[in-house]
């Protein structure tokens, strides 16, 4: 029963004995005792509800003005005794907008680069740092949380911008893995592949394959961007667009100089037999280059991307480009698509434009099968030049490894020189 129930009955029991001042039988005046009883504790119960109510919003409203209440990402206020009549109300701050402003007025004010709107935080930059700060110290098991680390969008732009620039290192599956760690490569077939038999028969012969491991420990990618004093005033969107297209434009380099090192070391690259060279010097033929692609492998495993030929600019334009068949028709179908670094087709391969490849060397393979771990970064590292200069510095830095699942999934064609 509520309290309004419990209130109409002991007035109905009080009015059957107030008529004529009769004294209440036993069992009235026990449901009388009990009923009171029963109303006082709703009561009380009601009384530190409220109380405990009033002290939230006092909390709340305290925490409002003195910039310490925490980020809520959508907050529905229909039933707030400040909005009442009001209809729906949801606070629609871009909290995630709001925390990259923070972070970069944090590295201008440390690089000493003068933003227009100032270093002051809003109460939603203020709120949206805050919170960001409570989730890394939530969920990284290390002591570097702390309010500089980049935010994650501001991350994820710079991931994108790099992947989008680094050819080789762009097309590779990445993982984030923040430890060292193993993959195991699948160098060879070397008997007992599937074979035909005759019915109810058993395999004739065992497969047997042969595999190591290839140990990712991590090689730390570190680029510094210079701004001069007299470049260094901005606007708060002016320098953030700055320091995510500079910092991903100088990683980019350094990460897919990486993936081509690793590609030619034969420990985590390619075999020594997928190295080739041309026939001829200073030529290329059709032969080369199919002799180039019958040198992958796959082993059965997974490549949505296929088989992708690169080259630098120069090769792709003086020797794939002008092969021709019998007829004078290139084999070379000059067709690009949404990635910029497309130039054409041939032998129904993509062709690639990557300029960290050397001139006359040609290379081919399944970049699904080279795989890549960001264990930190990138990350910006913002402080003042000690030599004099003044200039603002900013160290983009990024730890990352690659290596190869099939050693046979990547080739190399050298143009013979003499």
């Amino acid at each position: 029963m509520n309290l309004e129930d419990l209130l109409k009955e002991l007035q109905a029991l009080i009015d059957k004995y107030s008529a004529d001042d009769a004294e209440p039988t036993d069992e009235d005046a026990a449901r009388m005792a009990e009923l009171t009883k029963n109303i006082n504790e709703i009561r009380a119960q009601q009384t530190a509800t409220a109380q405990t109510r009033a002290a939230t919003v006092a909390d709340a409203r305290a925490a409002i003005e003195n910039g310490t209440a925490r980020r809520v990402d959508a907050v529905p206020l229909a039933r707030s005794a400040n909005v009442v009549g009001v209809g729906n109300a949801y606070d629609v701050t871009d909290y995630d907008a709001a925390e990259q402003r923070a972070w970069v007025k944090g590295v201008a004010e440390r690089a000493g680069v003068q933003l227009v709107e100032g270093y002051a935080l809003t109460d939603a930059e203020r709120a949206a740092q805050n919170h960001a700060m409570e989730q890394r110290a939530a969920f990284n098991h290390t002591t570097s949380n702390t309010d500089s680390v980049i935010p994650v969008e501001l991350q994820n732009e710079i991931i994108s911008l790099i992947d989008n620039t680094a050819v080789l290192w762009g097309d590779m599956p990445k993982q984030n893995f923040p430890h060292q760690f193993e993959i195991i490569r699948h160098k060879s077939i070397d008997a007992g592949d599937a074979a035909q038999t005759d019915e109810g028969a058993a395999p004739t012969d065992d497969e047997k394959n042969t595999f190591d491991t290839l140990k990712f420990e991590g090689v730390e990618i570190k680029k510094s961007l210079k701004m001069s004093r007299r470049m260094a005033v901005q606007s708060v969107a002016s320098f953030q667009s700055y320091l995510v297209s500079e910092i991903a434009a100088r990683l980019s380099v350094g990460c897919n100089a990486h993936a081509h090192a690793r590609l030619a070391d034969e420990s985590y690259g390619m075999e020594k037999t997928n190295k080739i060279q041309t026939s001829t010097a200073n030529a290329l033929k059709k032969a080369d280059l199919a002799g180039l692609l019958s040198k992958l492998y796959t082993y059965g495993l997974s490549t949505p991307k296929g088989a992708i030929i690169y080259a630098n600019n120069n090769v792709i334009w003086n020797y794939i480009a002008m092969l021709e068949d019998a007829n004078g028709r290139s084999y070379f179908v000059d067709e690009k698509n949404a990635d910029p670094s497309v130039e054409g087709h041939i032998f129904g391969k993509l062709v690639k434009r990557d300029d960290s490849i050397a001139d006359g060397v040609i290379i081919a393979g399944y970049p699904d099968l080279f795989k890549g771990n960001v264990f930190d970064g990138p990350d910006v590292m913002p402080y003042i030049a000690s030599d004099g200069t003044q200039n603002r510095c900013f160290d983009g830095y990024e730890l990352i490894d690659c290596g190869l699942a099939v050693p046979k999934s990547f080739a190399q064609l050298t143009v013979k020189t003499a």
